[in-house]
């Protein structure tokens, strides 16, 4: 088993006050889409990692509508995420496909047919989607497919891969959308697309993406669950023992925590550059905050999920009273 690292973590969590009537919405929410049929998803395993309380810790400051809607799409993701294990343990690329190419037909409007579809079909009923939702949506599946492709190969990727296409399979774009979203930050287009944003963005995609690749290792890849790991291109490309390897990814997280912070620093400059207004200014400064809350709420979820773990009943540590690193700034917020 490997040594998981503290993963300091520079900015403060913090927990909605919304956290209790989110959990009880997100669980009758999986329920009435029939995820808690025991595959993937036992009633005891879904507590244990408690999706109800991500939404909660990584959207602190969201309505509690908002939140709902939120906690509904990582949710979802999560089941999809976890669903797929099962054609990547017994190498089924074709049953995979087919689950993929299942999941794109209800975005084209066909009947969902199996519990990760009708989540799909409900949240794009609630939801307005533009045609790079839909763009982002396609390659977090394809990212799940090329995840397949390699392990049923038993190849293990080149390391620069991996971290581009873990952005997928965590769905980057959509999460930092939803964040932006949470905080009312309406930003151009342009600005969006700027060089420095679209590095803000990717930074913030691999901080989490790399970081479960160490805590789900021995839960996933160490029981040749896949062969796409972070810690497994690190230990082969340069020829290490794995918990080298896994020091080498840490290295690598707290990279992008300070180049997200030195990006943040930029960010006045930016919106002056841009020519935004003060509206926007405060925008672009919700949107930064909100990364940061999404940042810090994930890595104390991750902490206290049961998600990860060997046992068969897992068990969650209370978000109420929080312990260890970075928790001691956690606050209720009260917006």
């Amino acid at each position: 088993m490997v040594e998981v690292p503290s993963f300091d973590m520079p900015f403060a969590a913090r927990l909605s006050p919304h956290v209790d009537r989110v959990r009880r919405h997100t669980k009758k929410w999986v329920r009435d889409m029939g995820m808690l049929g025991g595959v993937p998803w036992t009633e005891a395993f879904y507590d244990a990692a408690d999706y109800g309380g991500f939404g909660p810790l990584t959207h602190p400051t969201a309505s509690l509508e908002d939140l709902k809607h939120i906690n509904d799409w990582h949710t979802w993701g999560f089941y999809v995420t976890d669903a797929f294990q099962a054609f990547l343990r017994s190498r089924d690329v074709a049953g995979g496909k087919a689950f993929v190419a299942g999941l794109k037909s209800v975005l084209s409007g066909s009947a969902p047919m199996n519990p990760a579809e009708k989540g799909l079909a409900d949240l794009v009923s609630r939801s307005t989607l533009d045609s790079f939702d839909s763009e982002h949506l396609a390659e977090f599946l394809d990212a799940l497919l090329w995840e397949l492709h390699n392990t049923a190969q038993g190849r293990v990727p080149d390391p620069i891969d991996l971290v581009e296409m873990r952005r997928r399979s965590i769905a980057t774009e959509l999460s930092a959308k939803l964040a932006r979203g949470s905080v009312g930050a309406e930003l151009p287009e342009e600005l969006l697309r700027n060089s420095t944003m679209r590095a803000l963005v990717d930074s913030f995609g691999d901080v989490p993406a790399l970081r479960q690749e160490i805590v789900g290792f021995d839960r996933t890849y160490a029981t040749g669950g896949s062969t796409t790991s972070a810690v497994l291109a690190v230990q082969q490309f340069f020829g290490c023992e794995t918990q080298q390897a896994v020091s080498v990814v840490a290295d690598l997280i707290a990279a992008r925590l300070r180049q997200i912070g030195a990006i943040i620093g930029e960010l006045p400059s930016l919106a002056t550059e841009y020519g935004l207004d003060a509206e926007a200014k405060a925008g672009l400064h919700r949107y930064a905050e909100a990364l940061k809350s999404w940042l810090a709420g994930e890595l104390l979820w991750t902490r206290r999920s049961g998600r990860f773990t060997h046992s068969p009943a897992p068990t969650r540590t209370s978000f109420h009273r929080p312990t260890g690193l970075g928790t001691a700034a956690l606050s209720v917020s009260s917006r």
